[in-house]
Formats: C-alpha cells, structure tokens, sequence
C-alpha cells in the first residue's frame, strides 16, 4: 500500500526523468495493477493508489521537449549531498499540441513556498488545468473502504501578469499546471 509520502517521492522520480529525458529514453512501470502497482482491484472495484496520480500526470502532459529550467529554492541539508531545493520543477512544451506543462514538488513538510515564473521567451495563454496532490498525513493511503482519501484537487494558478506568473505551492505536494501557448 502506498501513501502520500511515496506519491511525493515518485513526483519527484518523475521531474528527475525528464530532466534526463535526453539519456533516459524510455521509462516504465512493470506492475501496473494488483501486486505493487498503482491501480489496485478486487472483485468489486478498483481504486487508485496514491502513486497512480504523478505516474498518470506525467503520462497525460508531459509531452513535446522537456524544457530547460532554471530553478531558484531555498534548500535543506542532506547528509553525503549537497543541499537540496525545498522546491523542485520539471516542464515540457508540446509544439505540436501548443502546451507547455510545469511538474512542482514542494518538498517542505511544514511550508509553502511563494512559486513566481518568469516568462522569457514568450508568455503562455491561458491556463488549461492545474492539478494538486497533497494532505496533513503524510501517512494518508487509498483502499477500497476510501478509495479517494488521497486524491488530486483543483489547483488554481492565476495568468501571466507582465511575464511573469505568481502561485502558492502547499507543503508537502506534487502539483502539474498545463498552459496554452
């Protein structure tokens, strides 16, 4: 059974695969449902496990080149690594579909951080979705008696404003925003 914790690490295994995108060329899950898998069922139903969430996200927005970030965080000590941004973002831009997709894991337990885009080569249009997957627990999961109590929310991003773009990222969560360009 996987919770929010395991969710947020595999948000964060998702933007490391596409920051590497041009030497990992092919990533998949092996199990995909019942044993150790995202999506769990039995003979009355199914329900999805909270790692389902980042895996689908990236299956559904994550498309085009993936976009080279530079991103600003305040950080955290790691023992034997550097330091580590409370705040981690991978994207990518669909030219073919006209959208570009932010993947944000706010690695924070207690915070959350003050996100601000900054648009430089051109500033997108509207945004088309914005999804969030967060909780108190950390230790929250899903199962058949609750099979939504981890689950995405709506996740509100406002415009461009001067080329730049303003949000709130919760503590511990794994958001994905998909703009129209």
């Amino acid at each position: 059974m996987y919770n929010l914790e395991d969710a947020l690490l595999v948000g964060g295994l998702v933007n490391s695969l596409l920051r590497n995108a041009d030497r990992v060329k092919l990533a998949c899950l092996a199990q995909l449902v019942n044993v150790i898998a995202p999506i769990m069922t039995n003979a009355d139903g199914l329900f999805q496990q909270t790692i389902y969430y980042p895996y689908s996200w990236a299956i559904q927005f994550a498309r085009g080149e993936v976009l080279n970030l530079l991103v600003e965080s305040s950080t955290y000590e790691v023992e034997g690594l550097d330091h580590v941004g409370y705040v981690d973002v991978a994207g990518s831009l669909s030219q073919d579909e006209k959208k570009l997709a932010l993947f944000i894991l706010n690695r924070d337990l207690s915070k959350s951080h003050d996100v601000e885009v900054v648009w430089e080569d051109s500033v997108p249009g509207r945004v088309i979705s914005g999804s969030l997957l967060t909780g108190d627990d950390l230790k929250a999961s899903n199962s058949f008696a609750a099979p939504k109590r981890v689950a995405p929310q709506n996740f509100s991003v406002p415009t461009a404003n001067g080329g730049r773009t303003k949000f709130e990222i919760p503590a511990r969560s794994y958001a994905v925003v998909q703009w129209s360009i």
